[in-house]
């Protein structure tokens, strides 16, 4: 197929079929019920290899949590503008991102627009640090920097955010068992590379965008995470490219968390999995808020190709390499913007 080709098929999106992304029910392996490691461990490897895109049902999840990351973001976002510029984006990749500044630098279409400045806004942040935590006052990159708005302008918010992300951290670490089981690897073998882990929240709106002009608001991508975690948002607008070339539209399924494999992963096990291609198309309906969590390892976790995914018929692929160092290219190529910004 060529590429002139393919791009005509991507943009033709299409209703997901029945099972095109795989669930996963994680309850038993959370209830620690024997045998349940090996099941989820299957089923992220049939998953992962497959498409790279996965629900997880029975997770524990508390839905009023979420709900109130939703509520906090829909009233951060309603703010005046220069109410959130107060506390733009830095280097860190904390703050508020404001519209029209962003080129996601890294996407593969090139459909006309496909390198225009994202329309839509965010506000990103990691984990606070205690004065126990040894990068606490260190200003190291990645470690301790977020921005927030002034706390009587959206009481709650600073609470209703960590708490996503708290709670969000604690379930992706809980995926590192079964995943590390899944390449055959020690059930404990990722562990140690996620504490004091570097992940970061990344609260998203996208506002309405008129029929009459090109609706994808966030083009073509892959996820810098080692996970993505999402849970559903506001609005469609998700879509995947599935292996076949075709775009499908983002099922949703009740009560369920969608999750993706992202680079870092797929770097650290020499392409024993996919990250798959996906993109977020806005509407002309009404704005659509998407709170996503990224499990990012320690920023000094050093990237070796993991024992199990390499040999002398699959030699690894790609050096070594400190997961800071590979957050901080990435955001150099996509979020410019921020590099020279307090």
């Amino acid at each position: 197929m060529s590429v002139q080709q393919q791009e005509q098929v991507r943009e033709t999106v299409i209703p997901a079929p029945e099972g095109a992304i795989p669930i996963i029910d994680i309850g038993p392996m959370l209830a620690g019920t024997p045998g349940a490691i090996d099941d989820v461990a299957d089923g992220i490897r049939h998953a992962c290899t497959e498409i790279g895109f996965f629900f997880i049902t029975n997770h524990g999840m508390d839905e009023g949590l979420v709900e109130r990351a939703f509520d906090a973001s829909r009233a951060y976002f309603a703010l005046p503008l220069e109410e959130k510029m107060k506390a733009r984006m830095n280097r860190h990749q904390c703050g508020y991102m404001p519209p029209n500044v962003s080129v996601h630098t890294d996407t593969f279409e090139t459909r006309q627009g496909s390198m225009r400045a994202q329309v839509s806004e965010a506000f990103k942040f990691t984990s606070d640090l205690g004065p126990d935590d040894p990068d606490y006052g260190q200003n190291r990159r990645f470690r301790g920097h977020n921005k927030w708005p002034d706390p009587d302008l959206v009481p709650g918010l600073h609470d209703a955010f960590m708490g996503f992300h708290i709670a969000f951290e604690a379930l992706g670490r809980k995926l590192l068992t079964p995943l590390s089981v899944s390449l055959g690897m020690p059930a404990d073998y990722f562990d140690p590379f996620f504490e004091r882990s570097s992940s970061m929240t990344r609260i998203a709106y996208y506002l309405p965008i008129s029929p009459d002009i090109d609706q994808i608001s966030l083009p073509g991508h892959t996820d810098i995470s080692f996970l993505s975690m999402i849970p559903p948002a506001t609005r469609p607008g998700l879509e995947i490219l599935l292996p076949t070339g075709e775009w499908i539209e983002q099922p949703v399924i009740a009560d369920a968390i969608l999750v993706n494999t992202g680079n870092t992963m797929v770097r650290w096990i020499n392409d024993e999995y996919i990250a798959t291609r996906h993109r977020v198309r806005a509407d002309s309906v009404g704005e659509r808020h998407s709170n996503i969590f990224f499990l990012y390892p320690n920023v000094d976790a050093m990237m070796d190709c993991v024992p199990s995914c390499q040999g002398p018929d699959k030699p690894a692929q790609y050096p070594s390499i400190r997961f800071g160092d590979y957050h901080a290219e990435y955001a150099a190529r996509n979020f410019g913007y921020a590099e020279d910004w307090d």
